[in-house]
């Protein structure tokens, strides 16, 4: 009789040895696999313990990005962040509005002046800014007395295009220059001297101390009739990273709140970002263009443009294409 040797399989006639290992065949006991040997081995197991490698890898790399990207210093961290447009169902009518740019602050701008009527005018730039304390100064890096040396100075302006393409080239020139599909951005040197030629029509000028406040924001714009808790128009948000040997960095950002033609070709309240992220000294500046729509799809468009931000919806070469609307950021001593 034939049997198989239970150690290395040899097949030979019925014996006590194994003719090739030499075994004892009668006697002999397979060894047990380890426990643990068992468990990875098996393949749910395995994969697991794979999934969990990788979730821990992912989100180390997620952590270390965006600790980078929070203390980045170098102009846009090599890139700029478009968010998507956000969109409400929300349709309006516009109330009278006066002769002056109205402002209020607040992320949430919805919340901003819900105890108006909404057929009030919306006049006086106001601004809501979280004040900081000496300590938390200290603790930031910054000195109190410098920022209450500076002032941050934003300008809306409409600029012919043959300029604008010039000031195009001069940022292209500092290598910082970004080009995107809903906007532009980039570094400008010699701002000051740029923002008095003839090509540049100024419509408004923001002028902000830089104070023991962190962040600042204001908004331009009208309430919605119809829904007194949504705003239509446009917000500056300002957040102050580094102020030290006249280098400024910081990060600005421009929601638009406004009535645009949908997907479905229907005029429907959108929201869109713009923001940004520079560094700039008393000799350079930063610049975005591309943010505002060439017309408001409102019936009443005449309250809106009476606001100073918005007169350019009035221009024929904005409407033409002939020219852009551009905001300008710069920073300067305080005028004693």
């Amino acid at each position: 009789m034939l049997i198989n040797c239970p150690r290395c399989g040899f097949q030979q006639p019925e014996d006590q040895y194994c003719a090739q290992c030499g075994v004892d065949v009668k006697n002999y006991k397979k060894p047990q696999i380890p426990f643990f040997s068992k468990i990875f081995k098996n393949p749910f197991v395995q994969l697991c313990l794979l999934i969990i490698l990788s979730a821990t890898v992912g989100l180390t790399i997620y952590k270390t990005n965006r600790n980078s990207q929070t203390g980045a210093t170098a102009f846009f961290k090599s890139k700029l962040q478009i968010n998507s447009s956000e969109k409400s169902n929300n349709q309006s009518d516009f109330p009278d509005n006066g002769t002056t740019d109205s402002s209020h602050s607040g992320f949430d701008i919805a919340q901003a002046n819900s105890e108006d009527d909404s057929t009030q005018n919306i006049s006086n730039t106001s601004s809501k800014e979280q004040l900081l304390d000496s300590a938390t100064n200290k603790k930031d890096g910054r000195n109190p007395a410098s920022l209450h040396s500076q002032q941050l100075i934003v300008t809306y302006a409409e600029v012919n295009r043959s300029l604008l393409n010039a000031l195009f080239e001069a940022s292209q020139s500092t290598g910082q220059f970004m080009n995107f599909k809903d906007y532009t951005a980039g570094i400008l040197p010699g701002i000051e001297k740029r923002l008095q030629n003839n090509g540049i029509k100024i419509l408004h000028k923001e002028t902000r101390a830089l104070g023991s406040s962190k962040s600042m924001q204001w908004f331009y714009g009208l309430k919605d009739r119809r829904n007194p808790n949504t705003d239509i128009g446009m917000t500056t948000f300002f957040e102050l990273n580094e102020l030290e040997n006249n280098n400024l960095r910081g990060n600005i950002e421009i929601q638009r709140t406004w009535r645009e033609q949908g997907a479905t070709g229907g005029i429907e309240i959108q929201r869109k970002s713009f923001p940004a992220i520079f560094e700039i000294n008393t000799g350079t500046g930063f610049f975005l263009s591309g943010i505002m729509p060439l017309q408001s799809f409102m019936e009443n468009e005449d309250e809106l443009t009476s606001i100073d931000v918005f007169k350019i919806l009035h221009s024929a070469q904005f409407k033409s294409g002939e020219s852009e609307f551009v905001i300008f950021i710069e920073f300067s001593p305080v005028l004693k």
